[in-house]
């Protein structure tokens, strides 16, 4: 009889385990917001600031620019609690290509 509830008890486990990141969502001109979930995976907090900061770098790539101003909250969750971060942040365009030091491509 108490294998009845087996079932069920690892569906829900295995649903609490699954981490989640949501969309890329705009805040206003040229500013976005991107959250983390962890779920219950054991990870530490840098990795979980990390995977959001890398979607927040993605998304602004895809537009051709770059991350700026990333600003970082997180839930302060302890223990099996699970992580989040959210990320605010800007995306400005990448800085000109400067020419090669020393090209000077004048004849003398």
């Amino acid at each position: 009889m108490p294998f009845r509830f087996f079932p069920c008890a690892l569906m829900l486990s295995l649903l609490c385990a699954c981490s989640s990141i949501s969309q890329t969502t705009p805040t206003g001109k040229d500013t976005y917001r991107v959250t983390y979930n962890a779920g219950a995976k054991f990870q530490t907090w840098v990795e979980v600031k990390n995977i959001a900061r890398e979607k927040a770098a993605a998304h602004c790539e895809s537009l051709g620019q770059r991350l700026s101003h990333p600003k970082v909250t997180s839930n302060h969750a302890t223990g099996l609690m699970p992580k989040e971060a959210t990320i605010d942040f800007t995306c400005v365009a990448k800085p000109a290509a400067k020419p090669a030091a020393g090209g000077n491509d004048q004849a003398p």
